[in-house]
């Protein structure tokens, strides 16, 4: 059923609002990037600057019952990347974003949030120039697990939503510890973010999804050659619940991964990740004799990358297990994505994606015989099409559908619109 008018109005209103926060945005770069302008204009070949800017409108269905029965929404991202090469072997790079959502229905209260990351990235980078192509990082950076995060930017993304294993909240939680089974059928009726839209690194709530979009702190070497490639990294916290500096809870977390390239255009790589998952603060409640720190997530990940002519595949493959307190198990889960970009021609492209959660059973502390799963099994399929209206501007659109293994929670269907704008911010200040 199409939706009435009254919503479509709203969207105008919320739209002319949603144009002056761009402005605002566009403002504030123009007085950043000002006071660099003169060290720039001097420079330009050592400085590296690019802001990637997206607005997208979602409607997505609510609960049976509910009124509106879609719910409709408005955000907005711009992300400003940097590079600065101080010596011919050392560059500072930075990454600072901005976001903000903005309910078109009439929500009580009112739906509208802006949040604003300085500093999403941070990091010295030396190249050694070694023949094994080893580089050398530290700072805040993206965590090196998989591939996924290193293209999630909406110009590099194919489709506005995200794999489920990297925005599925599962029943596990960083500050808060069950009495016992029972409590995980209790926390399967959690809260969930719009599904698919969003890559916020809050995990809501202390709900932790499998991998976040983690950018923790620490130290990383990493390198390829015309075959192979290699990362190790020293974090401060675990794949799931990355923790700012400021943050309790931090603990030296080792992760590794590459990958071998045996032909042009294909890839196969493998992750590995373990350290302790929970926030400090529930030291108090834990069990006599254990510390935060006895309770890790183990990761194990792998990854393909295949061009063939104007077909690219990407799929990702992830098994990882929790130690939790006063559960006997280790709770384990699994997911995968399967993405395929078709290029149709040099500006239009089609996209897909195919995404599956599973859970662990619980095998104790349930007393009528019964083998519940921590978790519910969830899937989402997600098919959209993009066009390049220039070498700046694309637009893309796409529907994703999200279900559920069980009757207890209905269909979250998301339909989504999509402007993205990559440019250098230095041009405003040569085109003023």
């Amino acid at each position: 059923m199409l939706p009435s008018t009254e919503p479509c109005v709203k969207i105008s209103h919320r739209l002319i609002g949603y144009q002056h926060v761009m402005w605002r945005i566009r403002y504030f770069l123009f007085i950043l990037i000002g006071g660099l302008s003169v060290r720039a204009a001097l420079a330009e070949d050592r400085l590296g600057l690019q802001v990637i800017s997206d607005g997208v409108v979602t409607r997505a269905q609510r609960p049976d019952g509910f009124y509106p029965s879609t719910d409709w929404r408005l955000n907005g991202q711009a992300a400003l990347l940097g590079s600065y090469r101080l010596t011919p072997s050392l560059f500072a790079v930075y990454e600072g974003r901005i976001n903000h959502l903005e309910g078109l229905n009439h929500h009580d209260p009112r739906l509208r949030q802006t949040t604003t990351i300085g500093v999403l990235q941070g990091y010295l980078r030396y190249s050694t120039r070694l023949p094994t192509g080893l580089n050398l990082q530290a700072g805040k950076f993206g965590h090196p697990f998989g591939q996924f995060l290193t293209r999630n930017y909406a110009d590099q993304n194919p489709l506005i939503g995200f794999p489920l294993m990297y925005t599925h909240r599962t029943t596990i939680r960083s500050n808060q510890l069950p009495s016992n089974s029972y409590d995980f059928l209790r926390w399967q009726a959690r809260a969930q973010p719009l599904p698919g839209y969003t890559t916020s690194s809050d995990s809501g709530s202390g709900w932790l999804p499998l991998i976040n979009f983690a950018y923790p702190t620490g130290l990383m070497a990493f390198g390829s050659g015309p075959k192979a490639d290699y990362r190790f990294a020293l974090v401060n916290s675990s794949l799931s619940n990355p923790l700012n500096l400021a943050r309790s809870g931090q603990r030296a977390q080792w992760v590794g991964a590459g990958g071998i390239t045996p032909f042009q255009r294909f890839r196969l790589g493998a992750s590995f990740a373990t350290g302790p998952y929970l926030d400090a603060s529930v030291s108090s409640q834990l069990p006599p004799g254990t510390f935060w720190r006895d309770f890790t997530q183990r990761a194990l990940g792998a990854d393909v990358q295949l061009t063939l002519h104007h077909l690219e595949l990407q799929a990702e493959l992830l098994f990882t297990n929790f130690k939790v307190p006063r559960i006997s198990q280790r709770l384990g889960a699994a997911g995968y994505f399967v993405e395929l970009k078709h290029t149709l021609t040099p500006r239009l492209f089609l996209a897909g994606r195919w995404n599956q959660l599973y859970f662990d059973r619980l095998r104790s502390g349930i007393t009528n015989g019964e083998r519940p799963r921590f978790d519910s099994n969830r899937y989402s399929l997600e098919f959209g099409l993009g066009y390049h209206l220039s070498e700046k501007l694309l637009v893309k659109s796409s529907y994703q559908f999200n279900r559920t293994v069980t009757a207890l929670e209905p269909h979250d269907d998301v339909l989504g619109i999509q402007l993205v704008y990559r440019f250098d911010p230095r041009s405003l200040v040569r085109w003023r």
